[in-house]
């Protein structure tokens, strides 16, 4: 019996990490079934109890408890308390995750990232299914880029986060730091096939973010990867040639190269942004300035967690930024989101994960939690993570799961690569 519950709980947390970029509303089932067994299992009381004694524990949630905290701060409680709903894996997946410390079947690591990968991957043929007779009908080959290639699942943000992953998942497993099935040299071209894939479904995206940390990443595996003599020269001579052609071809596409000139324009123009403007940089530069000029004025306990919508539709309708004001443009930066709407304290208690996950990846010399951490950084300054359920619970697993589970999710404590 025990051994079914441990399969049940190892398949329902592939289950979640599968469906995270493909239908976000198929997690929430099996969360509260992970939840439920967490507490009736006996041989997890203990591992349960050290968590509850643990600062770890108290600094991944307290960001959650702060929300809580706001609605004594705030006029819209129905708005906050959705968001608190929406936010609520980040106290959930810690406990799910302690639980599974017990769990003791085999090769843990390597189902749940591969099934993360094989999630991102079916997330492609859908938008690919769904492009392909729209371009024989209109013969528009913007329907492979962008918002038109990715509506059919999340906006190409969105989306874009879950292919940066997964494409350093890869990396990491090619320079033999974390484990994936198929170990064998002779299965090798199968992760440089998903490798070459979700790049160029990275670029189809085309999230300025996301390809600017994909540049940033490429040349510091190589870079990393020689210093380190992962790789002789006459290896990393092609990988960096490869690595810069699919790059230089990426960035010449015309989705590319517009989104970027508008970047270049929003940036140039920053002192003077155009009211009428609905360029995504230009409204992101509209946010910024409403939430330095909101931090100011409610520094030490923000807004309130159901406020920051109407404060923000506020600032922007009384210094006539016509349209950040009809789109309700939201911050697009979780650290500016959360010292808005909760103040200096929660803000503090957000930097404060990223100082654990740090201190943890250099302390444990963990290879995929440094890149993880590097990735989510750039990502809390581009995007609201907490405001939507698949970021959130994207952040909030993997996040508890490396914490919690880091000597499973490190590549020396599991399955070890042969030749």
């Amino acid at each position: 019996m025990k051994v079914f519950f441990n399969k049940i709980e190892l398949f329902l947390l592939c289950f979640i990490v599968f469906v995270i970029p493909v239908s976000i509303k198929l997690s929430s089932l099996p969360m509260i079934a992970l939840l439920i067994m967490a507490f009736l299992k006996k041989e997890n009381y203990p591992h349960l109890i050290k968590l509850f004694k643990t600062p770890f524990f108290y600094i991944l949630i307290m960001p959650y408890l702060f929300l809580w905290l706001g609605l004594f701060n705030t006029e819209h409680i129905a708005d906050g308390l959705r968001y608190i709903i929406r936010a609520s894996s980040l106290i959930l997946f810690p406990i799910i995750l302690t639980a599974f410390k017990s769990n003791n079947l085999k090769f843990k690591n390597e189902f749940i990232f591969t099934s993360f990968i094989l999630g991102v991957f079916l997330t492609y043929i859908i938008c690919l299914n769904h492009a392909i007779p729209i371009f024989f009908k209109t013969k528009d080959y913007n329907v492979f880029f962008y918002q038109d290639f990715s509506k059919i699942i999340t906006g190409a943000h969105h989306m874009s986060y879950f292919v940066i992953f997964a494409i350093v998942i890869l990396i990491s497993n090619l320079l033999k730091k974390t484990n994936l099935p198929l170990y064998k040299n002779k299965y090798l071209f199968i992760k440089i096939f998903f490798f070459l894939i979700f790049s160029i479904f990275l670029f189809q995206l085309s999230s300025k973010a996301t390809i600017i940390l994909y540049v940033l990443l490429a040349f510091f595996t190589i870079i990393f990867a020689i210093f380190r003599k992962m790789i002789s020269y006459k290896i990393a001579i092609p990988v960096i040639i490869i690595t810069l052609s699919m790059i230089v071809f990426g960035l010449s596409t015309n989705k590319a190269q517009i989104r970027f000139s508008n970047l270049k324009i929003a940036l140039q123009n920053s002192k003077n942004i155009d009211s009428e403007s609905q360029e995504s940089t230009a409204l992101r530069l509209v946010a910024y300035k409403a939430g330095v000029e909101l931090i100011k004025n409610n520094f030490w306990f923000g807004v309130g967690t159901g406020d920051i919508v109407y404060e923000y539709d506020k600032f922007y309708f009384d210094n006539n930024y016509k349209k950040a004001y009809s789109f309700h443009t939201d911050p697009h930066n979780q650290f500016a989101r959360t010292f808005v709407s909760n103040g200096v304290f929660a803000f503090i208690s957000l930097l404060s994960i990223f100082i654990l996950l740090f201190h943890q990846a250099f302390k444990k010399k963990h290879f995929l939690l440094l890149l993880w951490t590097i990735i989510c950084i750039l990502l809390f300054n581009v995007e609201d993570m907490f405001s939507y359920q698949r970021g959130v619970m994207f952040f909030s697993f993997f996040t508890s799961y490396f914490i919690f589970n880091l000597d499973i999710s490190n590549n020396k404590q599991s399955l070890k690569l042969k030749p």
